[in-house]
């Protein structure tokens, strides 16, 4: 056994065999041990109700658990107490390193610093996942890794920590289950299913996440992520895709590719369902955005069917849309200014800026239900922040959709014109005007661009036809943020 800390290591061991010949863990003898090598005291719960998980309660009183919880170590340190035995890498990647090297059947907790359960996921020590690449950056960092010789003993940990939720487990190499053949596995589904539910339709997912070489993170579920409030097996779903797009670090020249695939209800946004129900890109998308509506579902690695399929990827900022071959151009427009404050960008200020500028529109506009893709850039002044594209997406999109299709209720728009001149440096009027304006409405008409609503009004492009998009950082200039971009049909 490799040994971290050798001297506690070596007492440990000691206490194990003396506790064994003279009395069970935690009795008089056992107290009389730990007190004699100097070992870590901790407090015992007493069983109140419930099953064991793993060998240890679950269920203690409050007392007894917080006086249970282990305390992160020092980097390479081994984390004890009874008999609950496990190595914690926190800031140590060297350490880690010659753990997996030395433990080639040992197993590996992934978890965030603060021990959250959100996203933790337990894998064999050899699960491709876990073992680092030429990617770069730190994996012992913001989630460390708790290792142990076996199953049971990490087990025993989570239970510590956790003690009212099975330890969940990697759905690639399944460190829960038995040990397998190569073949085995290779036969064998990795679906997840949590132990209260089964295989309930509506429950039973697959995660796939990135390794070297491969930076793409898949999933296959019976159900879409849904947005908050979601059921709680979506929260897990939703923390393993977090938990993995956390690992996709884009260089220079790469952007996010998100694709959402399966059944989408006609009034639905593709970007809502691939993006902003995860919510999960802060990093991977730091360089930029595309996403698409894929054509089909693809099967599982092992076969297995679902209704929808998530795929996260960094490719080429160069690159275009795996699934929608892309026609002519219906509208474009070259830089546009929206203002100097990040704050500037909101839907109805694109929507205004964009309403007010010399843009291209075809003489022929989009037949009803035609799918189109929208291909835009965000440039930020030379002395604001980076922009983040996973938040400005939304805004951009649709105040750029909108300023390309009209509002015709007129029954409304007097309202909605009011309610638009609280955030907009121009009277109601001169407002109604654009909204109501044919001439560039390319995309066609919708009853309500804009619903009375709220204090500056909701607006509500008819966007559910956008299939594909991308947003692209440009190199900062100027004083003011900008954007340009292109609206295009798209079709299969």
């Amino acid at each position: 056994m490799l040994q971290f800390r050798g001297s506690r290591v070596d007492m440990k061991l000691q206490k194990r065999q003396l506790e064994a010949n003279n009395s069970l863990p935690g009795s008089r003898a056992g107290r009389d041990v730990s007190a004699a090598l100097g070992a870590p005291r901790r407090a015992v719960g007493l069983r109140a109700r419930g099953s064991y998980v793993g060998g240890v309660s679950a269920a203690m009183t409050t007392s007894a658990r917080r006086a249970a919880r282990l305390a992160p170590t020092a980097p390479g340190g081994v984390v004890e107490g009874g008999s609950v035995s496990a190595h914690e890498f926190r800031d140590d990647d060297v350490g880690y390193l010659a753990w997996l090297a030395a433990h080639a059947d040992g197993c590996v907790l992934n978890i965030a610093r603060s021990h959250s359960a959100t996203g933790a996921r337990a894998h064999r020590a050899g699960c491709r996942t876990m073992i680092p690449n030429a990617r770069g950056g730190s994996w012992t960092g913001p989630y460390v890794k708790t290792c142990a010789d076996n199953w049971a003993e990490l087990e025993r940990w989570w239970a510590t920590e956790h003690m009212d939720a099975p330890i969940p487990s990697c759905s690639i190499c399944r460190a829960n289950r038995p040990t397998e053949t190569a073949e085995q596995h290779a036969l064998s589904t990795t679906t997840t299913e949590r132990a209260a539910v089964g295989a309930v339709p509506g429950r039973r997912y697959e995660t796939h996440g990135p390794s070297a070489g491969y930076p793409v993170v898949e999933v296959w579920v019976d159900d879409h992520i849904r947005f908050p409030p979601r059921p709680a097996w979506q929260e897990d779903l939703r923390g393993e895709i977090v938990a993995y797009c956390s690992q996709l670090e884009p260089l220079a020249g790469q952007v996010l590719s998100a694709t959402f695939s399966g059944p989408k209800p006609g009034d639905a946004d593709v970007e809502n369902f691939a993006l902003y129900n995860v919510d999960a890109f802060k990093t991977c998308a730091s360089n930029g955005i595309r996403f698409e509506h894929g054509s089909t579902v693809p099967a599982a690695p092992g076969g297995a069917e679902y209704r929808f399929h998530y795929r996260y990827a960094l490719e080429q900022r160069s690159g275009t849309f795996g699934h929608w071959p892309l026609g002519r151009t219906v509208a474009s427009f070259d830089w546009t200014d929206l203002g100097a404050l990040i704050g500037d960008i909101t839907s109805a200020k694109v929507w205004w800026a964009l309403a007010r500028s010399e843009s291209y529109v075809a003489e022929q506009v989009l037949a009803p239900q035609t799918p189109f893709a929208v291909t835009l850039e965000v440039r930020a002044p030379r002395s604001g922040r980076q922009p983040r594209p996973d938040l400005l997406l939304k805004p951009i999109f649709d105040g750029a959709i909108s300023a390309f299709q009209a509002h015709t209720n007129t029954a409304v728009v007097a309202d909605v014109a009011s309610r638009l001149a609280t955030v907009l440096p121009a009277p109601s009027t001169e407002i109604e005007r654009y909204l109501l304006d044919h001439r560039r409405a390319v995309l066609g008409e919708v009853p309500q661009l804009v619903r009375p609503q709220r204090k500056a009004g909701v607006w509500n492009p008819a966007d559910h036809l956008c299939v594909a998009g991308e947003l692209l950082p440009a190199e900062p200039t100027g004083s003011c943020w900008a954007i340009r971009g292109r609206i295009v049909e798209a079709w299969r």
